[in-house]
């Protein structure tokens, strides 16, 4: 009779553990998911730009997320769209357009802020700015 109280002991403590690790492995899957899905930046950005030779400015960015790979059309309000690439890795967005002719490019690297804005630095041939931007709401 004693072995089976201390068999159902141990039995009971097995459970247990194993109970416990399926919960941690559990909170552990919607931790990671949650993380992956609130860095995701798909979709259209309102920039605000300081420092540029024509003062603050709006600009556009519309971003296309799959990973750690994104692509990006760069709307400077003049001239059409210019498409970009990059990476989001653990929050930061680094972005470049191809180089043109001269072999300038435009270079973008922000980090995701707590608020889900961006914020980072711009650089091209018009000189290195500051830029932060908001996620517009989808209609």
């Amino acid at each position: 009779m004693a072995e089976m109280t201390e068999m159902k002991g141990n039995w009971e403590m097995t459970m247990k553990r194993m109970i416990g690790a399926l919960m941690t492995m559990g909170a552990l899957v919607i931790l990671v998911a949650g993380l992956s899905a609130a860095q995701d930046l798909s979709g259209r950005w309102t920039m605000k730009v300081s420092g540029g030779p024509h003062g603050d400015t709006a600009m556009g960015l519309v971003v296309k997320q799959e990973g750690e790979k994104v692509t990006a059309a760069f709307d400077p309000g003049q001239n059409g769209e210019i498409p970009m690439s990059g990476t989001v890795v653990k929050g930061t967005l680094t972005l470049a357009t191809p180089a043109n002719d001269d072999g300038s490019r435009i270079t973008m690297k922000a980090t995701l802020k707590s608020d889900g804005t961006l914020a980072g630095f711009l650089s091209s041939v018009m000189g290195d700015m500051t830029w932060t931007a908001t996620r517009e709401e989808v209609q």
